[in-house]
């Protein structure tokens, strides 16, 4: 008895809710809707009366072949939103198609045409691994109304390789743009890639990982003057393009330290500098902490110097000892010089809360006793640092 009187009100409770999520007005239904997939949008509005109306006005569709058994049923399904949906109040698409099944370039391009003559805003790209290259339409390099723009292919195992292609381009026009992500995108030549870059004025946010392509110079595009984060392959493109970045991810490797120490800008508002390092050279990570003085939090994935510093010789930068916060060592090895590096920071670094140091993969499961010892005995320059080893 008691347990049914409690089944009862627990779906009174039920449906109390869904009445008062249906009574919610059409703008929060829809804003709901947004963050499911496409197919889930749809299902759950032709569960309801109520919401059935909706799903012609989605603001977003998220279009994924993974979520359909076939690729028919999926290519169907694409169609069939873009005829019936009101494109007008779309302004986010994301399409994650795979290369597994053979998918026809001018059907995928059609799809993106569509998308771009009805002033979408959000336009996001992903290939599964899969076996072939895609085209981008020229129509999405001269789309005035886009703000965030995310391309990305795949590399997967042996032939598995998906990249999104970029045709030879001969104008761009990206006056929005905001966000700009691309990850195995194939280029002509290193001018294609200069011109997408120089045409997005208003460009706050920059990913770049394993572009493709012939890139035998650096390129030269001016400075963005409104870049807030950075995540790229320093050899592409000059530091100076990055100087008013708050936030930098690069990398560097002793074959690029002649092209780079001579021309390393000052990162007025640079607060969070990530880098991997790879030289016998101490003076460029040296120079990059003078070039930062505001720098708060640094994250060295792995270092590399076979060189040891001399401390007492050296000029402490601006920031390690009046605004440095964190210090994160990755692919630690106790070696002269990563040891000599937390070293220099425990020693100099006078506002430091956190030193983190991890040990390179594959180090045994002593490393940790072995190297406590040694880096504890270093001085620290304040009482209250967290000094934390994995």
């Amino acid at each position: 008895m008691y347990k049914s009187v409690s089944t009862n009100k627990m779906l009174r409770t039920e449906v109390e809710v869904r009445d008062r999520i249906s009574d919610l007005p059409d703008s929060l239904l829809l804003h709901i809707l947004s963050f499911l997939p496409a197919k889930e949008a749809v299902a759950t509005c032709l569960l309801s009366k109520r919401w059935r109306p909706l799903w012609p006005s989605l603001a977003t569709l998220d279009l994924t072949r993974q979520d359909f058994r076939r690729l028919k049923f999926f290519q169907q399904f694409v169609d069939k939103m873009l005829k019936f949906v009101d494109l007008k109040s779309v302004k986010k698409c994301v399409l994650r198609l795979s290369y597994y099944e053979y998918f026809r370039p001018q059907k995928i391009s059609r799809w993106i045409n569509v998308m771009m003559s009805n002033k979408v805003e959000h336009l996001e790209l992903h290939m599964m691994p899969g076996k072939g290259d895609f085209e981008l339409p020229s129509s999405v390099f001269t789309a005035n109304n886009i703000k965030v723009l995310k391309l990305s292919g795949a590399t997967g195992v042996l032939w598995l390789i998906s990249t999104v292609t970029v045709g030879t381009l001969s104008h761009v026009n990206l006056p929005l743009l905001e966000v700009l992500h691309l990850k195995d995108v194939k280029f002509p030549d290193v001018r294609s890639l200069g011109m997408l870059l120089s045409a997005c004025a208003l460009l706050k946010h920059l990913a770049i990982t394993d572009l493709h392509g012939k890139f035998n110079c650096s390129l030269d595009i001016g400075r963005l003057n409104h870049l807030v984060t950075a995540d790229v392959p320093q050899f592409v493109l000059p530091l100076k393009v990055f100087s008013n970045a708050t936030f930098l991810r690069f990398h560097l490797h002793h074959w690029l330290l002649v092209k780079v120490t001579s021309d390393i800008p000052t990162f007025y508002n640079l607060t969070h500098l990530e880098f991997t390092y790879y030289s016998s050279d101490w003076n460029t990570t040296l120079k990059y902490l003078h070039s930062c003085p505001k720098l708060e939090i640094v994250v060295i994935r792995e270092f590399f110097c076979s060189e040891m510093l001399e401390s007492t010789t050296i000029d402490v930068p601006q920031c390690v000892s009046s605004s440095l916060k964190e210090f994160h060592l990755s692919g630690y090895q106790g070696k002269n010089g990563d040891f000599d590096l937390a070293r220099f920071i425990m020693k100099n670094a006078m506002v430091l809360r956190i030193i983190s140091i991890r040990r390179a993969f594959g180090s045994k499961a002593t490393w940790k006793n072995r190297n406590l010892k040694r880096i504890s005995t270093c001085p620290i320059s304040l009482m209250n640092c967290k000094l934390l080893l994995g």
